[in-house]
């Protein structure tokens, strides 16, 4: 059986690297920032650095559903 973790969505906006930057839509990542990359992205978008958020944060349900929005 899969844990927590292994079932959970692996997108920027429930990784422990985002800040909130454009609600919903955009996230800040720190990691990318570090890297000398351009630190916002898409809250729905994944890169392999992906590492889970310890604190439940609505990020990735809100861009879920304003994407099925528009």
């Amino acid at each position: 059986m899969k844990s927590e973790e292994e079932r959970k969505e692996q997108y920027c906006g429930n990784c422990s690297y985002h800040n909130v930057y454009e609600y919903p839509s955009k996230i800040f990542c720190t990691y990318r920032l570090v890297r000398r990359l351009d630190p916002v992205v898409s809250t729905l978008w994944c890169c392999e650095n992906w590492t889970p958020e310890e604190e439940e944060c609505f990020c990735v349900e809100d861009a879920k559903k304003q994407a099925e929005s528009t």
